[in-house]
């Protein structure tokens, strides 16, 4: 794979972590702007379903073509990949626990405000990891002009 899709990869790595940070915020704004949960769920329940959808959709990718091409051409990676895609099944869990507390009729504005900054928190030191562990590969693979065709496999 040439060397400038070795470098989009790396820069859609950043990108897609940071619209998932700004629509993850914008849930927290909607709990924070003080109306009641029932009148917020509405639009509060398309919008984080939709965030959490787009969270899991990039995970998949990750765990199912990105990570397996890393770890094919760089070996070494494999334990970073191990605790990241831990890390990919741990936000599944809190995002389905978020999901059900959106559904769940007795939920307060608090208590889903508790469950996204948890998430929050866990994505953000998700993503900060990601980059710093993987970023630095990606680059060194710049530097590696011999093996640019092989990368990702074709992918």
């Amino acid at each position: 794979m040439p060397r400038d899709r070795v470098h989009a990869w790396d820069l859609e790595l950043q990108n897609a972590h940071h619209r998932l940070e700004q629509a993850l915020e914008q849930a927290r704004v909607s709990i924070l702007s003080g109306k009641n949960a029932k009148a917020s769920k509405p639009d509060l329940r398309s919008h984080c379903y939709t965030f959490c959808a787009a969270l899991g959709s990039h995970h998949r990718s990750e765990d199912d073509g990105f990570f397996p091409a890393l770890v094919r051409q760089m070996p070494e990676l494999r334990p970073v990949i191990e605790r990241l895609t831990r890390d990919h099944r741990r936000l599944a869990r809190l995002l389905a626990d978020f999901q059900e507390c959106l559904d769940s009729a007795q939920s307060s504005p608090e208590r889903l405000l508790r469950k996204i900054n948890e998430i929050k928190s866990v994505m953000n030191a998700h993503f900060a990891d990601e980059e710093r562990s993987l970023n630095p590969a990606l680059h060194a693979f710049h530097a590696q002009a011999d093996d640019r065709d092989r990368m990702f496999g074709g992918i």
